[in-house]
């Protein structure tokens, strides 16, 4: 895998998804797939431990949730200008001057609805904004967010925990449920050997049983004899295809059967694993 550009900065020339697959960091089925949910407008996280890659790739997807709608990026003051065709981006505004108090991002996505966006874009969700954060995820579609987490798992934990940590009034099990139904996918990012970023799993989000949440990969890193050569890591398939696939052709998108079949696997059908807390 070529190296590429990492979470602290990006690149002048941003990627594109097919840079995302000329570089190894995913496999043209699962970039597919991923192409087909951002254009149907899901709600997708992107998770990772620091520094490794969530902006870049944030960034680098943009261009499949701006090709036919506005999107609204909502950004901190330090953060790379984005300007592109169909970006409108609202910029925090966190220093305390004459003027009075500063803008938070908190603030600024409390505003999001209001300006009707047909999608919304949020780098690195922290502390506050997770709940104006939940109540959009529930209120809207094709909203992409990153968050800081080691594996899908954390990643909803993180969120829940933000939000519960904010607003008092709610539950764990009332969290759990607005995220089991608007939240589609999260996207596991993790760094790579050489330095670079490579994504390590697709993770639909099924639903709530037993008020725990459950999770279960579309595709997954491991690792894969091509040819009977040399064996090397790909993003496969696991062979079952997500529950969101309805709603992808009510919005036209049809993916082929074999997007989500792998000749070299054995044809298992993973069940949902739960998240408990």
């Amino acid at each position: 895998m070529d190296s590429w550009p990492q979470d602290e900065c990006v690149p002048k020339m941003p990627l594109n998804p097919d840079d995302l697959v000329q570089h190894g960091v995913i496999t043209p089925k699962a970039m597919e797939f991923l192409e087909g949910c951002l254009v149907a407008r899901l709600n997708v996280a992107i998770s990772g431990p620091p520094d490794s890659g969530k902006r870049t790739l944030l960034w680098a997807l943009l261009s499949l949730l701006t090709e036919d709608e506005e999107v609204l990026v909502v950004q901190n003051p330090d953060d790379p200008c984005l300007e592109g065709r169909r970006i409108t981006t609202l910029r925090a505004n966190l220093s305390l001057d004459r003027d009075g108090p500063g803008i938070s991002r908190r603030y600024l996505l409390s505003l999001a609805p209001k300006m009707h966006p047909r999608g919304l874009v949020v780098d690195r969700v922290q502390g506050l904004e997770a709940v104006p954060l939940l109540r959009l995820l529930f209120a809207m579609d094709g909203i992409v967010f990153s968050i800081a987490a080691d594996s899908p798992e954390d990643a909803v934990c993180n969120l829940e925990e933000m939000v519960l940590l904010t607003e008092t009034r709610l539950d764990s099990s009332i969290v759990r449920r607005v995220l089991s139904q608007s939240l589609d996918l999260i996207i596991q990012v993790d760094r790579a050997r050489d330095g670079g970023t490579k994504i390590v799993s697709l993770t639909e989000v099924v639903g709530v049983e037993s008020d725990s949440l459950m999770l279960r990969n579309i595709f997954f890193l491991r690792t894969v004899d091509e040819g009977g050569t040399e064996a090397v890591n790909l993003l496969v398939p696991t062979g079952i295809q997500p529950q969101f696939m309805d709603r992808l052709e009510m919005r036209g998108v049809c993916l082929p059967a074999e997007t989500f079949t792998h000749t070299d696997e054995k044809r298992s059908r993973p069940a949902p694993r739960s998240l408990f807390r």
